[in-house]
C-alpha cells in the first residue's frame, strides 16, 4: 500500500448558480442544433462529486475537493493548486474531472493527462486509464491514449497539473460538445460506472483492496 492519506479532488470550471445561470457563461458550454445545453461544469461536479462518495467510504483517506460538488463558483486554478500544495505532496495526489471540448464538435473519448516526461503522476494515470478502458470497451467508446513514451496518459502543460507538487492527473471524460458523447455524460448511470472506475483505478494505484 502507497503512503498516501490525501486525496484531492478538482471538478473543473463552474456550475448552475442559485438563479439559474452557469457561472462559466459563455464559455465551457454548448447548444445544441436542438437547443439542449451541455454545461461542462455541471457534468464534472455530477461525476467528481460521486467519485468523491465512493472514496470517503474509505476512513483511512482524507479525501478533499478544491471546490464542493455543490457549490456553484468557478474558482481560480491558482486557488485549485494551492488546496493540493498545502498537504505533503509525499503523501498526496491530485484528480481534476473534466470533459472536452473540439472545435469541430466531432471527437469523441476519453483522455488522461499528466505533466511532459517521465513524473510519478504516470503511476496514477496508468490505473485509472486501464480501469476506465473495462468500461469503455465494454461501451465501444473511444479511448484517446498515447502510448508513444511507454504509457497511456496524454501529456500537456494544463496550469493545474504543471503546478500541483503532488501526483497530479486530468482526466477527460468524453467530449461535451459531441452529441452521442454528451448522451453519456449526462446519464447517470453513466455517471455512476465511470465514477466507480476511476475510483478503482485509484484504489489500485494506492494498493488498497
Amino acid at each position: 500500500m502507497k503512503n498516501v492519506t490525501n486525496v484531492i479532488l478538482d471538478f473543473g470550471h463552474g456550475g448552475i448558480d442559485k438563479n439559474g445561470n452557469y457561472t462559466t457563461a459563455p464559455s465551457k458550454m454548448f447548444k445544441f442544433p436542438n437547443g439542449e445545453v451541455a454545461y461542462e461544469g455541471v457534468i464534472n461536479r455530477q461525476i467528481g462529486g460521486l467519485i468523491e462518495i465512493y472514496l470517503k467510504a474509505h476512513p483511512e483517506l482524507n479525501v478533499i475537493t478544491t471546490v464542493k460538488a455543490t457549490d456553484s463558483r468557478d474558482i481560480s486554478l491558482r486557488y485549485r493548486v494551492s488546496v493540493a500544495n498545502a498537504f505533503d505532496s509525499s503523501n498526496t495526489i491530485f484528480i481534476s474531472v473534466h470533459s472536452n471540448a473540439s472545435r469541430n464538435h466531432n471527437a469523441s473519448g476519453f483522455s488522461i493527462f499528466t505533466t511532459r516526461g517521465t513524473t510519478k503522476s504516470d503511476d496514477l494515470a496508468s490505473n485509472i486509464g486501464e480501469e476506465v478502458k473495462k468500461m469503455y470497451e465494454k461501451l465501444h467508446l473511444r479511448l484517446r491514449f498515447d502510448f508513444s513514451d511507454g504509457d497511456l496518459d496524454k501529456e500537456s502543460d494544463f496550469y493545474v497539473l504543471r503546478k500541483t507538487k503532488c501526483p497530479a492527473v486530468l482526466l477527460e471524460c468524453l467530449f461535451f460538445d459531441n452529441w452521442d458523447d454528451y448522451q453519456h455524460l449526462k446519464n447517470p448511470e453513466f455517471q455512476k460506472e465511470f465514477a466507480w472506475h476511476a475510483y478503482k483505478g485509484i484504489l489500485k494505484y494506492l494498493g488498497i483492496n
